[in-house]
């Protein structure tokens, strides 16, 4: 217990000791679990400006255009020609186009059938799915109207006419994100490796900082007691300590600020969170005695950052993950800590909906106990030579 006690005041105040690691592993994670949700506030991208060649010019061309522009999802205005709507795509002006054809009121009350064409840019998904959804919307909407009043005109009911127009119609109640937010989708996810690549490199910079001074204070404690198991626990739980209140504050603050799905409970997340933690951090220091400078701490973990988000298969799909990419992606706690800590703050699960990720943490962190224990049983007998 002694060992224990020694090596966890040491490892504290060594954290304390570097404003480097505070400013990654502390203020990092304040300041970055605050900024990254600001740009998706809003959840849901509205208003896309949509280019309008009217070429019909007619009172029910303009009708379907006010219609477009009454949607939350568009605002439309008219250019002369569709060179002008390309022009303003490529420009960034419009993310879409709707050309009305020459003829168009004529044509719809002669009965005929005809063609509004509807153009998006795909260069950007969510630009792309908004404009084209909000202007196949508004064109549904006009022609079901025209088509409810020829069968009133028939000699049906507004009741009955409705029915045939849509006799089995679709209601869509999305669950979990009701509003559709990107926010919800993808923040929660990405506030996860925040945790964890914080936490990595803060550790990675105290241990390249040990190298660079020639000798680990942390080292000689290791020798002094001659207990490596009390001085792994010791060193570990300085950082559980740590990474507990960084969870804390997203979990607890951010969480409420942003409004993200809470849905879980606090019990069963904390229980979840225990060896997502404790994988990061065995992980954490078993890198740590691979870098001989700060500077290369930084740099390696930064970089693995981004493949780390793809990895983890929340941001793209698991099954457009190559096999072997897939393999490796196990190896990260983000894997399986991104997976359930989604479904239990979003779905409100019980731990044993989540209980395959549990397990694999809990084999995380006893592979990453493993490696940690070598890796400070060989950094003492470097030191001791």
């Amino acid at each position: 217990m002694r060992a224990f006690l020694d090596a966890l005041r040491l490892e504290l105040r060594t954290i304390r000791g570097d404003a480097g690691a505070v400013l990654i592993a502390v203020i990092g994670v304040i300041a970055y679990s605050l900024a990254y949700p600001l740009p998706y506030i809003h959840q849901v991208l509205r208003e896309v400006p949509i280019a309008v060649v009217d070429a019909d010019g007619s009172s029910l061309s303009r009708r379907l255009t006010r219609m477009a522009d009454a949607s939350e999802l568009l605002r439309t205005f008219v250019v002369p020609d569709l060179a002008g709507a390309e022009a303003a795509v490529r420009a960034g002006r419009a993310g879409g186009v709707m050309v009305i054809p020459r003829h168009f009121e004529r044509d719809l009350l002669r009965g005929g059938q005809v063609t509004v064409e509807a153009w998006s840019d795909a260069s950007y998904f969510l630009i792309y799915r908004q404009a084209l959804t909000g202007l196949t919307q508004s064109i549904g909407t006009l022609s079901a109207g025209i088509e409810i009043r020829r069968l009133r005109a028939a000699g049906l009911s507004e009741a009955q006419a409705r029915r045939f127009r849509d006799p089995l119609p679709l209601v869509l109640r999305p669950l979990w994100n009701p509003a559709g937010g990107y926010a919800s989708y993808v923040v929660p996810g990405v506030l996860m490796l925040v945790l964890q690549q914080t936490l990595l490199i803060g550790i990675g910079l105290l241990g390249g900082t040990a190298r660079e001074r020639g000798g680990d204070p942390r080292l000689v404690a290791a020798r002094g007691h001659g207990r490596l198991l009390p001085v792994l626990f010791g060193r570990a739980g300085a950082y559980l300590l740590l990474s507990a209140g960084n969870a804390l504050w997203v979990f607890l603050v951010v969480f409420h600020v942003f409004r993200f799905p809470q849905r879980g409970e606090p019990g069963v997340l904390a229980l979840f969170l225990l060896p997502f933690l404790l994988a990061i951090i065995l992980l954490g220091l078993t890198l740590a005695h691979l870098f001989r400078n700060r500077e290369t701490a930084m740099q390696v973990l930064l970089f693995t950052s981004l493949p780390a988000v793809f990895l983890a298969g929340f941001s793209w799909p698991v099954e457009a993950i190559p096999a072997p990419l897939r393999l490796l992606s196990q190896l990260l706690p983000t894997t399986p800590g991104i997976a359930g800590v989604l479904r239990i703050t979003q779905l409100g699960v019980p731990l044993d909906a989540v209980l395959r990720e549990w397990v694999m943490l809990w084999g995380l962190a006893a592979l990453y106990f493993a490696l940690a224990w070598g890796a400070l049983r060989r950094a003492v007998r470097v030191f001791d030579d």
